[in-house]
């Protein structure tokens, strides 16, 4: 049948116009979302450059026991499997530090469940004594120093039968950013957290601009590690009500300045894909926060002379699968 053949009835006419606008629309939201998407930096496997594996020693380690790299029980058995989730992992990178791959700082694992609209958010402490495929155990956060993204996620599904469907980078200049377009965000403040902080922060809910609320999520000298990410944590958290109330043009102008400060391995079509499918459900979505390794699984060790964390990961996993990751 040839198109001049086609015969175009008013009732006919409706639908196609109908038609032709959705698929207007349809191109149109595809063309905006490519425009900004291409503003994120993509990390190419194929361009990483080698790096010979060092290992991050410390001074101060004269009273924790020291361990054989050979001695290490691994107890690292598949028990599990993630197909119901998608996993991103965010990673941090200091802007001081940023020239080429650096150890990342921060790790946290964005884990959601389309069916029961709940999501986890986990920090894994980079201290964490890990198998890394390919090249000797050593920290967590050596890993994306070694073989970028790609040997980063292999390390994830080695050690906690984790699957990364994507990651992203950012550099922590943007989270200031991102804090300030917001127009700041509140968090519950100790008195010695406020001390350090300064500037009229005080004990209890202060308001914290981009500059402070950084400054708070690299406070570490109080306690640990732990509760460094966990105030990372808190931060992510308080980010993420704040965006949930934003207007469309408040919006628009977050993703516009934030991601060139991106880097990630996943392209335009699969970010689109999660988003579409996610994007409606971020208001009612229940986020619970939690950290890897908890109390119970894992010792401080002194490892090819590194203060590190080692996990029982048959516990580790279990915990992670169990109460952790959104499941249920």
């Amino acid at each position: 049948m040839k198109l001049k053949d086609i015969k175009i009835t008013k009732k006919s006419v409706i639908p196609i116009i109908i038609l032709v606008l959705i698929l207007l629309l349809l191109l149109s939201v595809v063309l905006v979302a490519n425009h900004f998407l291409g503003k994120i930096n993509r990390e190419n496997e194929e361009d990483l450059s080698y790096v010979e594996e060092y290992f991050e020693t410390d001074v101060h380690n004269e009273n924790l026991e020291e361990i054989n790299p050979e001695d290490v029980d691994w107890n690292n058995k598949e028990l599990y499997n993630d197909d119901k989730l998608v996993n991103i992992l965010v990673v941090g990178q200091d802007g001081r530090e940023s020239v080429g791959r650096t150890r990342t700082d921060t790790m946290i694992l964005l884990s959601f469940n389309p069916e029961t609209n709940e999501a986890s958010m986990i920090s894994f402490l980079r201290d964490l004594y890990v198998q890394i495929p390919g090249r000797s155990d050593n920290r967590l956060n050596a890993a994306y120093v070694f073989g970028g993204f790609s040997l980063l996620k292999n390390t994830f599904k080695a050690n906690f039968d984790i699957n990364i469907d994507g990651c992203f980078k950012i550099d922590f200049e943007g989270f200031e950013d991102v804090i300030d377009i917001l127009g700041g965000v509140d968090i519950e403040l100790t008195a010695a957290e406020a001390k350090i902080i300064g500037d009229g922060a005080h004990e209890g809910v202060s308001h914290l601009d981009g500059d402070h609320a950084l400054m708070y999520a690299r406070i570490r000298k109080l306690d640990s590690d732990f509760g460094r990410t966990q105030r990372q944590r808190n931060i992510v958290t308080a980010v993420f009500n704040k965006v949930k109330k934003s207007s469309v043009s408040d919006l628009l102008k977050l993703v516009d300045v934030v991601l060139p400060y991106l880097s990630t391995d996943m392209s335009n079509s699969q970010i689109m894909r999660i988003a579409i499918k996610y994007a409606p459900a971020l208001a009612s979505l229940k986020i619970s926060t939690h950290s890897i390794p908890a109390d119970g699984t894992y010792k401080n060790a002194s490892i090819r002379g590194m203060a590190v964390l080692v996990p029982d990961l048959y516990e580790t996993k279990k915990l992670l699968f169990e109460e952790y990751m959104p499941f249920n």
